[in-house]
């Protein structure tokens, strides 16, 4: 790679704020042509330079957003401006702006070479050295590799929700340059803990993103979590009782270190296994290895020491699916080539089980289906491999079912939220609590069926997480019960319902 392609600090910020260099010429009065040979770093933006003030003013009086504020930080000193950090981050050489090696770094053994090196102290230091080592793979070549062993809980995610969605937008940019993200878990812990990230983490899943593996062995003395970016940088976190949290955390581009942290994490992998089925819409019997993760009857348990199935059930899906329809329904539209499936997916005429019911439905696809003979369901037609269509009587009995029981019980709520909102989500959902989960990409590229605790736990944390934030923009079930009656009535099935900005904005985030 030529210096003159590499990625600078000055290029990182303009990336994190979206802009380019003739904004950044109009905002500071420097040229144009000078501005790009510092972003492409054919030119050095030295400390010396006129044009550094100016420059660093622009920068930050173009983040309105506070977009660079974790950028920033490890170089706010006590009692200095705004200004100073971003001229010190500009001009810094330290990681995680370290100019990238074109190549791995080879085994040296005589003569000298150059590292960086940088501690973490206790959780918040953990999460600061884990954003700033995904900040430093977004300045290697593409398609890089990155392994992660985590030994705990998932609590110094879920205690800092800023932290969190700061994670999920850096490793979603570094994703789309190519980035293969390996998760090796304990069993037993889950992501669950941070319901808020677990939405773009199925999804990365999904895309073939991320894998996770789990393993029930026991966990390397003293480490605690360990990451690595083959061949570039680890990242390693140990018990250090004399620190805050009780955690250390160093941060290498040593060779010599980030081939031990390596081996680490690969000897944990090989020791491993999935515990999910992809492509479940596909080969919901299972794929090669010829074993299916569920089984007929009741919902299956996580062993003998976890909670049981309450009977609870969430939902996020475009219409009404499994949870919902009843096996004969099912038989109707797949017909007598139909798949195997268990029960459990499907509800008793009438009857659903006990326990909180939760479930967020597309209002525009609840509608088209009362107003019309019958709807194509998506994730039906991928499953059977055809197009695949609910009738309006059919919709009708679900819906039915789904008004009595709001009707009866306290704990059987429904949200209706507009069609976008499920094409930004891009996900469809559906989980029993402590047994099994269904997801799937809108698109049907790829599905899911776990009866695992990780990704059973995120699910139904995410879905719980997105109803608690929709209740702020949903003010009372009874409108929706009259809603459905209307509907189910022939009556505004043409109308233009008016949403609250949160519903209509799909904001379930909060905003620091």
């Amino acid at each position: 790679m030529a210096l003159a392609t590499r990625p600078t600090r000055l290029a990182h910020a303009m990336e994190q704020l979206g802009t380019n260099a003739s904004v950044l010429a109009r905002y500071s009065g420097a040229d144009h042509s000078l501005i790009s040979k510092w972003q492409r770093g054919s030119r050095p933006l030295s400390a010396r330079s006129k044009q550094l003030a100016p420059v660093a003013r622009a920068l930050l009086e173009l983040d309105s957003e506070d977009a660079l504020a974790e950028t920033l930080a490890p170089y706010q000193q006590q009692g200095e401006s705004g200004e100073e950090a971003m001229r010190a981050y500009l001009t810094g050489t330290d990681l995680p702006a370290l100019p990238p090696r074109v190549e791995a770094p080879k085994r040296r053994t005589s003569g000298e070479y150059t590292v960086q090196y940088r501690v973490y102290l206790g959780r918040r230091g953990l999460r600061r050295g884990l954003l700033a080592m995904v900040d430093y793979l977004m300045t290697l070549p593409p398609q890089r590799e990155m392994t992660m062993l985590v030994q705990g809980r998932y609590d110094w995610v879920m205690r800092d929700t800023e932290f969190a969605m700061a994670l999920a937008d850096k490793l979603e940019r570094a994703f789309e340059r190519g980035l293969q993200l390996q998760v090796v878990n304990r069993v037993g812990y889950s992501i669950a803990e941070a319901p808020a990230l677990s939405g773009a983490w199925m999804r990365a899943h999904l895309n073939g993103h991320v894998r996770s593996r789990y393993y029930d062995g026991e966990p390397p003395k003293d480490v605690r979590f360990a990451a690595v970016i083959h061949g570039y940088c680890s990242l390693c976190v140990r018990v250090d009782l004399d620190v805050e949290d009780g955690l250390y955390g160093s941060m290498h581009t040593d060779p010599q270190e980030t081939r031990k942290t390596q081996a680490l994490c690969q000897a944990y992998l090989d020791d491993s296994r999935p515990t999910t089925q992809y492509d479940f819409f596909s080969h919901p019997e299972g794929t090669g290895q010829g074993a299916k993760l569920w089984t007929s009857g009741p919902l299956p348990t996580w062993g003998k020491n976890d909670a049981l199935p309450d009977g609870s059930f969430y939902a996020l899906c475009r219409v009404p699916v499994f949870g919902v329809m009843t096996r004969a329904e099912f038989a109707q539209v797949a017909g007598a080539e139909r798949p195997e499936l268990p029960e459990y997916l499907f509800s008793a005429q009438g009857d659903f089980a006990p326990g909180p019911h939760r479930l967020i439905l597309c209002r525009e696809d609840v509608r088209d289906g009362l107003a019309k003979q019958r709807r194509q369901h998506e994730a039906l037609s991928k499953l059977l491999h055809r197009r695949a269509f609910v009738t309006r009587e059919q919709l009708t009995a679900q819906l039915r079912r789904i008004l009595g029981a709001m009707d009866e019980r306290d704990d059987f709520a429904v949200a209706l939220v507009p069609r976008v909102a499920f094409e930004s989500l891009q996900l469809g959902l559906v989980c029993w609590r402590n047994s099994a989960s269904v997801g799937w990409l809108s698109s049907g590229a790829q599905s899911v069926f776990a009866n695992d605790r990780p990704t059973s736990g995120a699910i139904y944390g995410y879905v719980g997480h997105v109803w608690d934030r929709l209740l702020a923009g949903w003010k009372r079930q009874d409108k929706v019960r009259r809603q459905l009656r209307k509907w189910l009535a022939g009556k505004e099935l043409d109308k233009t319902v008016d949403d609250s900005a949160i519903v209509r904005g799909w904001s379930i985030l909060p905003k620091e």
